[in-house]
């Protein structure tokens, strides 16, 4: 549960700091990445746009929190998870940014909607040498000798 509550968090940050930084960048024009004098002017919308400095703290958040959920389950759970954040931006596309989100578009959220809930329900989170990493085992605890062995 701890591992799919900090995910939640993770993604609704990710999601809110690509909305910010897409809000962001849209209100300093197009950026045309064939000038390089444009290639500075984009480093440097970071920290002269402040929706996009904050989206990109919020996206530094997102990774933490993601290093964090992979310290405690597989990465085959926690990145289909990591896919929340598509629902977020989609509905703070169309709610927040106004955006015209296509039935499309719609149609491939809510498939992948169902591969996340489809990952949720799978209550092993962590398995293999990471469980036996962390000390747990189908027939009681590991304990390992100073080499690491487990015994």
């Amino acid at each position: 549960m701890k591992t799919f509550v900090v995910i939640l968090l993770a993604t609704m940050s990710a999601a809110i700091g690509e909305v910010l930084m897409s809000y962001g960048m849209k209100r300093g024009g197009e950026v045309d990445l064939t000038a390089p004098s444009q290639w500075i002017g984009l480093i440097l919308s970071v920290v002269r746009n402040p929706y996009v400095l904050i989206g990109v703290v919020l996206l530094g958040i997102f990774f933490f929190l993601y290093l964090a959920s992979l310290s405690w389950a597989d990465i085959s759970f926690v990145m289909p998870l990591t896919a929340m954040s598509f629902i977020f931006a989609a509905l703070l596309a169309k709610f927040v940014l106004k955006e015209d989100v296509s039935w499309f578009r719609w149609i491939g959220t809510l498939v992948i909607v169902v591969g996340i809930v489809i990952v949720a329900l799978d209550d092993k989170q962590l398995t293999g040498e990471r469980k036996i990493a962390h000390g747990l085992h189908e027939n009681g605890p590991v304990s390992q000798n100073t080499y690491g062995n487990c015994r």
